[in-house]
């Protein structure tokens, strides 16, 4: 029997809807949510490409209301929500983001976070929000679903705790490209020993900078 060859126009047809589909998506790290803190954040859908199969990941922007940081700015954000499972996925499939593990009472969270979402803002690119307070039973960092997977795929970049078992402390920024670690930071400065310390103009413009190249090594 002889082989059947499809004609090239429904090839090139195939390639053409191709091409439509992935211009109805928004890429991760492409550009910011341009979200506003407050209820209403959380609403629009970002689609992100999680896998080489085609595969794509549903990612709300984050509400951040809940952080003292946030409270009376009216500016742009550029947080999304992520899980473990989202975060293992896209960087097994070898894709390109930052995420930071956080939760909104975390005084040293509440410290770094403008900083990072201005670095945001100047690279263009999003933030993942891993919410290691999401769910209300969750009272440690180590509770929240999938950390034992999460432990084992970033052990180098954990400390272990007096229990000696590695322990993600917040806050914990990384930058992933092609599913590899580029850069990540832990904390704010080492300066800065008071959790409830205000920033400097210094201290927050060296934050930034960190963080601008934290962004910079994705690319």
């Amino acid at each position: 029997m002889k082989n059947i060859q499809k004609p090239a126009c429904c090839a090139a047809l195939r390639a053409m809807v191709t091409i439509a589909m992935a211009l109805l998506f928004i890429p991760l790290l492409s550009s910011c949510g341009r979200k506003q803190a407050g209820p209403a954040a959380g609403t629009d859908i970002v689609a992100v490409e999680s896998s080489a199969d085609g595969g794509f990941i549903s990612l709300s922007p984050s509400d951040m209301s809940g952080y003292a940081a946030f409270e009376n700015y009216d500016g742009e954000l550029c947080f999304v929500d992520m899980t473990v499972e989202d975060i293992l996925s896209l960087k097994e499939a070898g894709e390109s983001f930052a995420f930071v593990a956080t939760f909104s009472t975390c005084p040293w969270c509440n410290m770094i976070l403008p900083a990072l979402n201005e670095a945001a803002l100047q690279e263009d690119m999003q933030v993942g929000c891993l919410n290691t307070r999401k769910d209300p039973a969750w009272t440690s960092n180590l509770d929240i679903t999938g950390y034992d997977r999460f432990a084992e795929t970033f052990a180098d970049y954990l400390t272990y705790d007096s229990n000696d078992r590695l322990h993600l402390y917040t806050p914990h920024v990384f930058f992933i490209r092609e599913g590899e670690v580029a850069d990540e930071h832990q904390g704010a400065l080492p300066e800065i020993e008071d959790p409830n310390a205000v920033l400097s103009d210094r201290q927050e413009a060296s934050l930034e900078e960190i963080f601008r190249e934290g962004f910079r090594s994705m690319k």
